[in-house]
Order: C-alpha cells, then structure tokens, then sequence
C-alpha cells in the first residue's frame, strides 16, 4: 500500500471530490518521516514499573524521563493531538537508515511510525473527535537520543555490556572505579552526576560500556555493575540509597519494557550491587 501513496494534486483531487469524509493517512518511509506515538494511560489497566511508582501516566512523561536519562531534548517539531487524547511528534528521518515501526521499544506507551507504517493525519476525524494540529512548525531531524534508542540493538559490538581481553575472548564484568575515590571533592554534585553518567551510559572514550550499552544475554550483569559502581556513591553517603535505586530504575527502564527482567528483580539485583559496593568499601 506504500506504493499507492501519492502528492499528486489530480489524483487527491479525484478521490476526495468523491467524498470529502475521507480521512487523511500518510505513509511515513516514503514520506522520510518517523512519527512517536505517544499514548495515554487507559483507565481499569495496570501501569507496569517502575512508572507507577513515579506516578507516570502518559507516553509524553515516559518520553521526558527518558530524554532526562540519556541527556537528550525533545526536539520541538510538528505536533498532532490524536483522537485518543494522546501525541504524534513528527520527526525527520535521517537519509542513510531506514527504521521500521516499534511498539512499545522505547518505553511504555510510546510507538513508532516509519517504514511500512502510516499516522493518520488532521483534519481526519473519527466519530466527534478529529486530529487536530498543536505546533504547525517543520519536522525537526530525529533527536540524536531517539536515533540511538531505535538503533541500539545494532550498536558495534565494542559497545556491548562485556569487556573483551586482546584475543577477542570475553572477560567478566566489573565495576567502574569512580573517579578519585577516597580524595575530597570539591564538587560533590558533579562527582556524583558523572559517576551516574558513567554507570549508565559508558565511557566509549575509555573503553568502558554503560547500562544503556547491554544488549540480550548481558541486561542483568550490566545492571550490577552500573549498581555496583553507583553503589559507592551510597557508601561515601554522597547518595542517599532510594535516590540511587530511583535514578537506576528509570535508566533500566528499557531493558524492564524489553523483559530482560521484571521490575522487582532489576531492584533486587541494583541492591545486591549496593551490598556488593559497601562490602567492598569497607574492606
């Protein structure tokens, strides 16, 4: 049906003069678009964690608590309100990927439109509601930290969850050491923003891979590590622990929507990191 898909005047003419009720769809590949998909909460289904505990009900928060993980924006850009009550961002695609359409990979109640896909588009209307436009601007490009979540399971395989010894065989996961640890700091904010930076997203620079780097058959060990590390800012009462556990818990939301583990056992494992980290601490 992509192939039918046309911006030629005589033929849009043709078929709405036919019936103006006729909604509009667009197929976003041809169109270069990747469109989000941002749902509401569906009142009497249950909200999974760890956004429940966070209070979160929409794809919109999900999205804004993911953007706050990966240290990306959310890129102002054609805005659509759907007849559901939720959003369709309208990005453009970047010319040499060609991405197809996720349900739910991002994170809970986010979709994604591109290849083999299509959105419905104002001023369709369904039954008394219509879809309405709420920023009329230019797509913006893709942010960089959605292109890296719709990619992440091609990431080059220097960037996975393990550490590999000069013959290429694999080496068991350790904790990052955190920077000076042991010295006063004369920014502990930093310090402990770093550190969380580290834990999550890696130091590519350094050969040392995040959270976010570990891919199927690395999650849970990826997850002790970053906790492990994480879990000396705990010891040096630098963090308090439930902080630490929150921020952990949102940067592994991904691989709990992915069900590489549920939401109690990623706590279990980020507190089993904890107790690893203050043992060692105080040895």
């Amino acid at each position: 049906w992509e192939q039918r898909a046309t911006i030629r005047a005589d033929k849009i003419t043709k078929a709405w003069s036919s019936n103006p009720a006729y909604g509009v769809g667009i197929a976003c590949g041809p169109s270069r678009l990747v469109v989000v998909d941002l749902d509401t909460h569906k009142p009497g289904t249950e909200i999974p964690e760890p956004w429940k505990s966070f209070e979160i009900t929409t794809g919109a928060d999900v999205l804004d608590h993911l953007a706050g993980v990966h240290g990306g924006t959310i890129t102002p850009t054609y805005t659509v309100r759907t007849v559901s009550g939720g959003t369709h961002l309208y990005y453009a695609a970047p010319a040499d990927v060609a991405y197809g359409n996720t349900a739910g990979k991002i994170g809970w109640l986010i979709d994604t439109r591109a290849h083999g896909g299509y959105v419905a588009a104002p001023p369709t209307s369904i039954g008394a509601s219509a879809y309405d436009i709420i920023d009329d601007r230019p797509a913006a490009p893709l942010p960089m930290f959605l292109l890296d979540l719709l990619t992440h399971d091609r990431r080059p395989a220097t960037r996975t969850s393990q550490n590999r010894s000069q013959d290429g065989s694999r080496t068991q996961a350790r904790p990052l050491q955190p920077i000076g640890s042991g010295e006063p700091l004369r920014d502990p904010d930093a310090y402990v923003n770093r550190v969380f930076d580290i834990a999550i997203n890696g130091d590519h620079a350094n050969g040392v891979a995040g959270l976010l780097d570990a891919t199927k058959g690395g999650r849970n060990a990826a997850l002790f590590v970053a906790a492990a590390t994480v879990g000396k800012l705990v010891a040096r009462d630098l963090i308090t622990e439930h902080s630490a556990l929150d921020r952990l818990l949102v940067a592994a939301a991904g691989h709990i929507a992915a069900r590489a583990y549920t939401a109690y056992e990623a706590e279990n494992t980020i507190l089993s990191g904890f107790r690893r980290a203050a043992t060692r601490s105080a040895a």
